[in-house]
């Protein structure tokens, strides 16, 4: 939150406040599920009271930017409207297979998007996408596995990374809202992928040529690379998931 500056006592307070953190919201600055600094470090960065703070909090939320929970403090929230995504996600609940159609949508945006970035990344945000590669790699070295956890965040923040150094924030917002619709299929996903030989490494070698692809600034090269990822690990789900609803659906006549 270092973009954060002290607030003028000239104006109305609460709605600069407003003001700011919307700005970098919408800059990418706060991406869907980033959480704000508690109020009293909040109000001290800002230089305000906590009940002016908490005035532009509810504004915040009204306005739908941010969710603010009990003990958990204020929440950045995804620009994809709840009337849109909590159906898309009931659907996936319900019928796993649904995800499939997400894998259609990924392609054309991820590929877009890794393209931009091998064009527009700077020279650090490079730098900080490939010490992300490093950490997961040497975390797979130590017999973790890309589908664990954490790994599995990392590999999913990398991604975020590569949507930041698109340097559109319209973009960058909107692919990690995606992530959000993709939460409730993901442990299901993974957990059906673990069956399959060498997951682990097939998946890093294509992690590493979409990185490669965007450190050497091949547009063309990152944009295959993507969809060549996507395409296998949906093959891959589609031959250890379809055989099992076919079998669900047998056990139901």
């Amino acid at each position: 939150m270092a973009q954060l500056a002290p607030i003028k006592k000239n104006v109305k307070i609460s709605q600069k406040i407003v003001e700011q953190i919307k700005e970098i919201i919408f800059s990418g600055g706060l991406q869907p599920g980033d959480r704000l600094p508690k109020e009293q470090d909040l109000s001290e960065q800002l230089n305000v009271s906590r009940p002016t703070l908490r005035e532009a909090l509810t504004v915040l939320e009204a306005i739908g930017l941010i969710e603010v929970k009990p003990r958990e403090g204020s929440i950045v929230k995804s620009v994809v409207p709840q009337s849109i995504q909590e159906p898309i996600q009931d659907m996936i609940d319900i019928d796993p297979l649904k995800v499939f159609q997400l894998f259609e949508v990924r392609k054309k945006l991820d590929a877009e998007g890794v393209a931009l970035a091998a064009e527009r990344a700077s020279d650090e945000e490079i730098r900080a996408i490939e010490e992300r590669a490093k950490i997961l790699e040497q975390m797979l070295a130590e017999k973790k596995s890309i589908l664990d956890p954490k790994p599995g965040m990392l590999y999913q923040k990398t991604f975020f990374d590569i949507a930041d150094a698109t340097h559109n924030s319209i973009y960058a917002h909107f692919m990690k809202s995606i992530w959000t619709l993709l939460e409730g299929a993901i442990p299901y996903s993974r957990q059906k992928l673990f069956s399959v030989p060498n997951i682990s490494t097939k998946l890093l070698k294509q992690y590493r040529q979409i990185i490669n692809c965007i450190s050497e600034r091949k547009p063309n090269q990152a944009r295959k690379a993507v969809i060549k990822h996507l395409d296998f690990v949906e093959k891959q789900l589609q031959e250890v998931i379809k055989p099992l609803n076919i079998n669900n659906e047998l056990e139901e006549t």
